[in-house]
Parts: structure tokens; sequence; C-alpha cells
């Protein structure tokens, strides 16, 4: 319901096996008849073997998260089950069972599992149908063909790349964060990263060990809830984040003239905004964000923002209370979507005209990226207000690389710098109250398929604005 539990024992059995790492690809998932001859044991014994493949995996130092890691089980009996566990150290772990092909292969980048955490052929599911944290863990990879002994070994996963380095920025013209340098050669393009209501720089550092690896130099942004910063959302001034730009651009190596902004959530009104003030910024990525500005947090009579210290327009906040579920063993779980939804059916159609970012103004291409089943705002239905305005205005002609995807049956945590991440905590985020839980929306499948797909995009979208 809330949560799944884990049985602590299991992970005490999970070691750290030797890992081999080999290219290879699949050919397709396996189909079979019971009754089929093939599946008739040839021989009196079997000793089978397991090895993990990727592209680019270097066995020593580990995976890169975002790489797509296929488990292969080798010599095992024609058709036989094959349980598989994979545990990580801190969190959960994912289980499947398969069934061996007639070669007594089995894949986990080729074949659909039988049962399990996951459905369908997804090299992807071991890691993101799990609960573990949103950090990139080792997973230790357990495999039972009902034997007497059981196969075992360690996929070992690392965030960053040899040669990356990051360094921390504490006040430098007042700005908060940390710089994440490529390990490319010079020169590399800018991306601002800004997150959300999370505060600090939890996801924008996941946004920046994501997409350094492409060759940007990625500013992991803070601007409120950390050291001497604002302790909310309320009354930021959009000449921060421009001063962050500068910050970036005086570093070496920095290409001043191609940089893009992404915002996560109500960081996604402040990366809008900015575009639309600066003529600096040549490219701007809203991820389950708002065309729309919205009052501050837990003030609700304030902006959110402020340029040239002056109060940006905002939604009047709607008196609604938020979708509450209570369940037997004292649970309670809330849904805040249709509060947005009300308040904006509340709100005069001047009132939307006067928060509505003028995302038209943006000299370079948008992107638009949200989430069909956003429990906490609707990000697809807020999102479409701006393509909207970019339609309506021309941009999308004169920048034929704007663009909006709606991913389906994907919740809020939708997010591409969330690829190669556990899913499984991303439905339900427990308050800091404790006892009650905010629902994000979708399901850990939906949700990791989608912040893959929303990581393809987003590089593609990067790549031809900032690099061609």
């Amino acid at each position: 319901m809330r949560t799944r539990l884990a049985t602590v024992a299991l992970f005490m059995a999970l070691g750290c096996g030797p890992a081999k790492t080999f290219q290879g690809q699949g050919a397709g998932p396996f189909t079979y008849d019971v009754m089929d001859p093939r599946c008739i044991p040839t021989q009196r014994e079997y000793s089978p073997t397991i090895r993990i493949t990727a592209d680019g995996g270097v066995p020593d130092a580990g995976f890169l998260a975002w790489e797509s890691a296929n488990v292969v089980v080798e010599g095992l009996p024609p058709c036989r089950p094959l349980d598989m566990i994979f545990g990580q150290a801190v969190g959960g772990f994912a289980y499947a069972v398969f069934k061996a092909d007639f070669d007594g292969v089995v894949s986990t980048a080729r074949d659909a599992p039988v049962s399990g955490s996951w459905r369908g052929v997804d090299p992807d599911g071991p890691v993101y149908s799990s609960e573990g944290g949103l950090f990139v863990q080792d997973v230790n990879v357990l495999a039972d063909w009902g034997a007497a002994n059981y196969l075992e070994v360690n996929w070992p996963r690392r965030a960053l790349q040899q040669g990356i380095d990051v360094l921390p920025v504490r006040g430098a013209r007042g700005v908060y964060g940390d710089l994440y340098l490529p390990s490319t050669p010079p020169p590399w393009p800018i991306v601002i990263a800004i997150g959300g209501s999370e505060g600090g720089s939890v996801v924008t550092n996941e946004l920046a060990r994501t997409f350094v690896h492409d060759g940007y130099l990625v500013f992991a942004l803070s601007y409120w809830g950390l050291e001497t910063l604002p302790q909310n959302i309320d009354r930021i001034p959009l000449e921060y984040f421009l001063s962050a730009i500068e910050v970036a651009k005086e570093y070496p190596g920095a290409k001043a003239d191609k940089i893009a902004v992404i915002g996560v959530s109500r960081g996604s009104e402040a990366a809008l905004l900015v575009g639309s003030v600066s003529a600096q910024v040549k490219a701007v990525v809203s991820v389950v964000g708002s065309g729309l500005s919205w009052p501050a947090w837990d003030v609700w009579t304030e902006p959110s923002w402020t340029f040239a210290d002056a109060g940006v327009g905002y939604v009047p906040w709607a008196n609604v209370q938020s979708t509450r579920r209570t369940y037997s063993d004292g649970g309670v779980e809330v849904t805040l979507r249709e509060v947005w939804n009300e308040t904006l059916r509340q709100a005069p159609a001047a009132a939307i005209e006067a928060a509505a970012i003028q995302v038209e103004r943006i000299g370079g291409p948008v992107l638009l990226i949200g989430a069909q089943d956003d429990q906490v705002w609707p990000s697809c239905p807020l999102s479409d207000m701006a393509w909207g305005r970019l339609v309506d205005a021309g941009h999308v002609g004169r920048f034929p690389l704007d663009g909006r995807e709606c991913y389906p049956g994907a919740g809020h945590a939708l997010n591409p710098g969330y690829v190669g991440l556990p899913m499984g905590s991303t439905i339900l985020v427990e308050r800091p109250d404790g006892g009650v839980f905010d629902l994000y929306g979708g399901s850990p499948q939906a949700n990791g398929q989608g912040a893959r797909a929303a990581w393809k995009r987003t590089r593609e979208f990067l790549e031809a604005a900032l690099k061609r």
C-alpha cells in the first residue's frame, strides 16, 4: 500500500562476487512450448555461469548509472526457471523469475520475466523497480536455478566518470551550488540546473552528474534552504540566477555564448522566467513544470519570484484542501494535484494571463516535459499553457527544436537526472512531520522508463541547441 517490506536477512546473504564485463547484444524475448522436446535436459550435470555486460562498462571502476547493464546466465538446463534477486545495500531489492531458453541462457536485456518486480523486456527493471534511495548504489545479483548452489555477481555502479571534477561554490557573487567540470577538453557549453520545492541541491546534483558526461559544464544550483539563502521559495530574485550564469561563465573553459537552463518542478518557473529576461540563455528545459508563476510556498499571498525589485505576477491561491486518504494502519496519503486544479478553476482569466510566463520572449528553443500521472500538480496541462504561447507567438516556427512531451503513466518523480536510479520510493514521499505521505504518482516502471526517455530527449535537445 504505502510501502513494501524487505527481508533484512536477504540483504545479509547477498555478497559481492567478482564481476566480468563483455560486449553483448540480445536477440528478443524467448517463448516456448513446455512440451517441446528441446526443453528436455541433455546433460546429467550443469554448471551455469553469470556475468554482466554493458556498453562502455569498465569492470574496475563500475558501470555508470545511466548504462543499461545486461545480466546473462549461461549453461542452465533448457527451459529451467531462474529466480533472480537484485539487492541494493541501502533501501531495497527487486526480483524476477525468468525461463532459460533452449540453449540454457537467460538475458535480462533480451527476456521478459515470467513474474517479478517489472513487466516486459527492460534491462533497467532490476534497478528502477527497487525501493533503494535516490542515489547510485552497487547491485548484488543472486540467481537461484534450483540446485544446491546459487550464482552470485556484483554489479558495480558509479555516478561519475573518472576525470570529472566537482567544485563547491559558496557565496561567489552571492551564489551557492556545485560546478561539475567535464573530463572532455574545453570549451564546454553551460547548463544551469534549478531544483524545486525540495530545496538545496539534491535534485540539481543528480541532473549535473547525468549531463556532465556529455561535455557540459553544469552548475547544480541552490537558491533556497541552504546557508544564508532564503528558507523558502519566497520572493527569490531572478537576478540570483543571472549571477549564477556569470559565475559559470567566469570559469576557464566555459563557453559563454552557449547557455541552457534546466528547471524541475517549481524550479521550472525560474528557468522559463530567466530565459524570458536574459538574452544570454540559448535554450530552456522545463521538467514537470509550469507555464504559470505561482505564489510563495506556504505564504500564498506573496510572489515566489521578483525581478528588478518588483514581484512577478502569480495565480491567486484558492482556499482548497488537499485530497487525503487514511488507511487502517493510521497512514495518511495526501494528493495535491486537485488543489492546483481547483485554484486554476477559481482564478479569473485576467489573473491567469498576468501569471503566464512570457516564454515567447526566450531567445532559443524550449523543451517542456510533463508527467501524465503527476499527483503533485498537473504538469502536462501546465506545460501545455506554455506551449500554447510558443505556438501562438510563432516561436515554434523560429525555433524548430521547440518541443513538448507528456509521458504516460509517469508521476512527479519523472526526471532525466533520475535515469538509472531506484524508483520504488518515488510514488509516495514522507513529509517531515512524519506519518503523512505526499502522493507523487506514477509507478516505479512508468517513472523509471519515463526518466530514461526524458534523459534521451533532453540529451538530444541540448546537443542540437548548444553544440551544432
